[in-house]
């Protein structure tokens, strides 16, 4: 690869020169740069990274912290992300914050090391310590959370707003006829207590009863549910419909219906949240809550850049999208499914008795 140096004596000019004209600095001739921009281009030049870090102090590039790879929500968020880090022309280096924190490093100095701009932060397993949140505070470049927040923060946070979201789909049950309406809940998390509190927001504003036996409260936002669900469903004076947490424990929900003989949604309803691509493979395909994920990514993305580049200067700030119901086949009309409730033998031969 071509050097600098190399480009100087092509072009018949200092290293210094060459050096500026690339880093459209004032004082070099319009003929000079252009020249020197073209033999640059022409033989495939390529700056020096770690070399332009410690002219500009800046590396070009963000950490990321992120918890579950396998995940289709965290997957959709890095695809925004990456596409607002190709729009600046940055690079990203990317850590499992849980594996590290259960191996006890030190997490900052991974970053730090690498002289990364600002720091992404997408859902963890485990909310950070308050060591965590001390090292974060040390780290003086820009921080931006992505869908969790922990108590009183002052770094900049993008999400959904859940609350509201929520609070739409038990809305959208009680306009087809549900009544008793239970929950799958994770509330360990902010954006768990928020959906919680839209879930309670729409029951007590429609005067619906909140029944305790069908709030069920999961210890995991993906695995070993499946128990705790059935024990819910078991029950004789089940809930009508549930709203869960995400999609999946939606598709748990699922599991465990076909597993009980439970018919989705003539018998029961369920709801999902996040819209994830898993919604439209289920059968039924999964009724849930559009989080737009890949929004939440390309945006804090892109506050962060504005940030790091001095477009962005104002204080903390907390953008929340909206989430809007997506109705598919998991909820249908409880008037209709009592309508339509296929009939036993004795029924049908009333049925025929009547018919002759």
């Amino acid at each position: 690869m071509i050097s600098m140096k190399e480009i100087g004596r092509i072009c018949g000019v200092a290293e210094s020169t060459v050096s500026k004209a690339l880093r459209g600095h004032a004082g070099i001739k319009l003929a000079t740069r252009e020249r020197i921009q073209e033999v640059a281009r022409q033989y495939g030049y390529q700056p020096n990274a770690m070399v332009e870090c410690m002219q500009t102090g800046k590396s070009r590039s963000i950490g990321i912290a992120c918890n579950n790879f396998q995940c289709q929500f965290s997957g959709a968020i890095m695809d925004g992300i990456h596409q607002a880090l190709h729009e600046y022309g940055y690079d990203s280096y990317v850590i499992s914050w849980d594996r590290l924190v259960k191996d006890g490093v030190d997490l900052l100095s991974r970053f730090s090391r690498r002289r990364v701009d600002g720091l992404l932060l997408l859902p963890m397993g485990e909310p950070p310590t308050p060591s965590h949140i001390a090292q974060l505070h040390s780290f003086h470049n820009p921080v931006v959370l992505i869908d969790q927040v922990w108590g009183s923060c002052d770094f900049d946070y993008v999400g959904t707003d859940n609350r509201a979201a929520m609070a739409a789909l038990v809305g959208e049950l009680f306009e087809r006829g549900y009544r008793k309406i239970g929950a799958v809940l994770f509330s360990r998390v902010s954006s768990g207590e928020e959906r919680r509190a839209g879930f309670l927001d729409a029951m007590f504003s429609r005067s619906l009863p909140v029944d305790g036996r069908f709030l069920c409260e999961v210890t995991n936002s993906r695995y070993g549910n499946y128990e705790q669900i059935r024990n819910l469903l078991k029950m004789p004076d089940r809930p009508e419909a549930l709203v869960c947490f995400n999609d999946y424990l939606a598709n748990d929900a699922l599991n465990v219906a076909y597993d009980l003989g439970i018919r989705v949604p003539e018998e029961l309803a369920i709801t999902g949240f996040g819209n994830l691509p898993l919604c439209e493979k289920l059968r039924p395909q999964l009724t849930t809550a559009d989080q737009q994920a890949e929004t939440i990514g390309r945006t804090a993305a892109r506050l962060l850049l504005e940030r790091i580049t001095g477009g962005e200067t104002g204080p903390r700030r907390e953008i929340r999208l909206p989430a809007q119901p997506v109705l598919r086949g998991s909820t249908g009309s409880r008037t209709v499914s009592l309508l339509h409730k296929p009939e036993t033998a004795g029924e049908r031969k009333n049925i025929l008795r009547a018919s002759c």
